[in-house]
Parts: C-alpha cells; sequence; structure tokens
C-alpha cells in the first residue's frame, strides 16, 4: 500500500523507528483494516443520508407518484447495505487484502445478503405503486410478490451455503433435490397458500376491503390484507382475525360484496300479530282509514270490487270482506313504496308467514338504499318504529308475553 507515490505503509513505519517485522506487519494491518472501515462508514453514510435527501427533494418534485412511493427511507438503508462491501472489495484489492480468503467470504456473504434485501425492498415499493392504482382491490399482488421473495430467499441460501463450503451451486442443488419431501414439508403452509391465494384471485372470491363472515374462524369483518400464508379481517369490534389462505378455499364463508354492488342491503324482520285483534272492518273503521292519502284509493277500489262481486252475500260467511290485517298490510307496502330510503327497484313486500303460539308473523321484506352499518340500522329502526305507532289505529294488537305491570292491572277485575 503506497501511501506516497514511491513510499510505502512499511517504509513510512520503519522510518518512524519500528523495525520489528512482527509489530511492522500487525500495524500495518491494523492500518489498513482502519483505513477500510472508515471508507465503509462513510460509504454507508453518504449514501444512506445525503444520497437519501437528495433522491427524495427530486421525486417530490415531479409529477409522477411512482418515485415517492419506491424511494423511500428504508429503501435507501438497503442501498446503503448493498453499496458498502462493493466499496470495501474495491478498497481491498488497491490496498493488497484480496489474499485473506475469510474477509473475501465474508464481503461476498455480504454482497448476496444485501442484493436479496434491496431486491426485497424494490418488490414492496412496486406492490405499493400497484396498491396506489384502483385495479389493485380486486386484483392484489402481494401474494405473488411473497413468492418471488421466497425464491429469492431460497437462491440466496443456495449461494451463501455454496461461499462457505467453496462449492458450485449446481452440485448443492443436486444434493438438496434428496431433500424435497423435507423442504415441501417444512413449506407445506406457503405452498397451500400461494395456491389457494392464486384461487382466490383469479376467481374474485375475495379483495380487500370486502366485508365476510367465517364463523369457523370467528371472523367478522372487513379484509385488510391477503398474503402468501394469511388472509388479516378487521371484525366490528376492532380485533383482528388471521386466517390461513388455504382455508379460505376448502371452507365456506360469506362474502358480502355482492350486497354492496347491488346498492341495497336487505330488511328482513317480522313482528307477531295477536290473532285476537283481528277482524273485519266496521263502516266506522273503513271512513276513518279512508282519510288517509296512501289507502284512499285502496279502499275506494277494493269495496267497489266487493260490492260488485259479493253484492248479493246474505251472510258474511258467503262473502268477503276488508280486514283489519289485510288493510294494515296493504297500508305497510304503499309506506314502502313511497319511503326515499328503500330500493325501490329492488323486490318488497308485506306478508304472512305461518302462524304460531305468538300470532301470526308479518314480515316486512325490503332492501335499503343506504348501506352503511348506522345508516342501515337508522331506516330499519324508522320504519318499525312508524310500523309499531300505526298497529293501533288499525285495532289490531301486536303479541307479546305479559309483563308485571300487565300481570298486576290484571288482578283488579
Amino acid at each position: 500500500m503506497e501511501i506516497i507515490e514511491g513510499i510505502t505503509l512499511n517504509d513510512l513505519l520503519q522510518r518512524l523507528g519500528i523495525h520489528s517485522s512482527w509489530l511492522l506487519s500487525t500495524l500495518e494491518f491494523s492500518i489498513r483494516i482502519l483505513f477500510i472501515a472508515i471508507v465503509a462508514w462513510l460509504t454507508y453514510f453518504i449514501a444512506r443520508k445525503w444520497l437519501a435527501k437528495i433522491v427524495v427533494k427530486l421525486a417530490g418534485r415531479t409529477d409522477t407518484r411512482w418515485d415517492d412511493l419506491m424511494f423511500d427511507q428504508r429503501f435507501f438503508n438497503y442501498f446503503a447495505f448493498f453499496i458498502t462491501p462493493i466499496v470495501i472489495r474495491m478498497v481491498s484489492f488497491q490496498i493488497g487484502l484480496e489474499y485473506l480468503v475469510v474477509i473475501n467470504k465474508v464481503i461476498d456473504i455480504w454482497i448476496v445478503f444485501a442484493v436479496a434485501f434491496l431486491l426485497s425492498v424494490v418488490m414492496d415499493g412496486v406492490n405499493r405503486i400497484y396498491n396506489s392504482y384502483p385495479v389493485a382491490r380486486n386484483r392484489p399482488i402481494k401474494v405473488f410478490i411473497q413468492v418471488i421473495k421466497i425464491f429469492v430467499y431460497c437462491v440466496v441460501t443456495v449461494i451463501v451455503f455454496s461461499i462457505i463450503l467453496g462449492k458450485d451451486p449446481e452440485a448443492l442443488l443436486v444434493g438438496l433435490s434428496a431433500f424435497a419431501a423435507v423442504l415441501m414439508l417444512i413449506f407445506k403452509d406457503a405452498i397451500l397458500g400461494f395456491v389457494a391465494g392464486v384461487q382466490l384471485i383469479a376467481n374474485k372470491m375475495v379483495n380487500l376491503g370486502d366485508w365476510i363472515v367465517m364463523p369457523s374462524a370467528n371472523a367478522d369483518g372487513e379484509v385488510l390484507e391477503i398474503n402468501l400464508t394469511t388472509v388479516k379481517v378487521q371484525n366490528w369490534d376492532k380485533t383482528i382475525s388471521t386466517i390461513p389462505t388455504y382455508k379460505m378455499v376448502s371452507e365456506s364463508f360469506t362474502n358480502w360484496r355482492g350486497m354492496e354492488e347491488s346498492n341495497g342491503r336487505r330488511i328482513k324482520r317480522s313482528v307477531n300479530i295477536d290473532v285476537q285483534s283481528i277482524h273485519y272492518l266496521t263502516p266506522g273503521e273503513i271512513e276513518q282509514l279512508a282519510k288517509s292519502e296512501l289507502l284512499k284509493d285502496y279502499i275506494l277500489t277494493k269495496k267497489a270490487e266487493l260490492d260488485i262481486n259479493y253484492a248479493d252475500a246474505s251472510t258474511p260467511l258467503d262473502g268477503i270482506r276488508m280486514t283489519n290485517i289485510g288493510t294494515f298490510r296493504e297500508y305497510m307496502e304503499l309506506w314502502i313504496a313511497q319511503n326515499p330510503n328503500i330500493a325501490q327497484n329492488m323486490t318488497h313486500m308485506v306478508r304472512q308467514l305461518q302462524p304460531g303460539p305468538t300470532g301470526v308473523p308479518l314480515e316486512i321484506y325490503c332492501f335499503s338504499a343506504r348501506q352503511k352499518w348506522v345508516e342501515y340500522e337508522k331506516v330499519q329502526s324508522d320504519l318499525f318504529d312508524h310500523l309499531y305507532a300505526v298497529v293501533p289505529l288499525f285495532n289490531l294488537r301486536l303479541f307479546q308475553y305479559p309483563s308485571d305491570k300487565w300481570v298486576a292491572e290484571g288482578d283488579n277485575f
């Protein structure tokens, strides 16, 4: 190693009065190592700090977003980790340390790992860039990114062992083929997850942001992440459920995406009508109900139809008359049909179900035009608030089990 032209480090040390050959070689080696360490530190510092600031500032001035998403601080950390051993290798050749086999192997292994880490960061950047586009919601590529990473790390492992053992990588691969069964067992979840991930994405079974329900995994919430081995779901109580990716294919789950895409969310709830409150409408009740703008046309039309078809009926047994439950059912259908919060282009009806010990169930079946949870619950509550309030106007009673107050009042009779 020449300090000045024609003067080596060894000559300089001898001029300083150091003549012991062992001490000379030790000091010369130490100074060379110190010089390499200083150069390595400067290289790492410049690449990690100064270069990062310059590139990030330049990226911020461009109109494109991909450079902002790619060149983050993590990228420059690993770039500095990658460039440092290359500079060390170049400097070691210049100062005559290339003969040290151990140091060269360490530098080679360092470079291999640095390349792997840098490729991993670049692929993460590619994933961030891709996720910035709308297509990423339906076609996430994180599964494929993770498969590429696994492949890269497998190659790195083979290369590192070949450097340590001084063997050809091809010879190591031939030997590793005998352990293929063991490797398949080790990477079983990764292999199953990769196949399942491809099926999930290709068949559009689940996308990021979908609301899914999977009882076997206690999952009921929004999909946060789909990766090689797991699907992460944030439940509505803000807990996180982690589901193996292959279970999403082998087991059943409910995806509410269809509801979101249909612009309607189903309301399907019934109330029980007390059978003893059902009766034919009296003329006074018909006159009172006909004052309703919703029921006026229905009552006039229905009354005229019954008068024509059953005018000769001598007893109620021989004819058909309007009932309070039938008129109430028609009223609710008309009320739903003019409600702006109900999706009118989707099925809506009010129907009777099989009666039982608790009365006659009257079911409201329709779709809310508001899909978000809070808004949906408000629409549903408003609908049934109105239903409960108008039931007595039809002289109907909702069935409920007697309360303590009702029993106490009944004792006075």
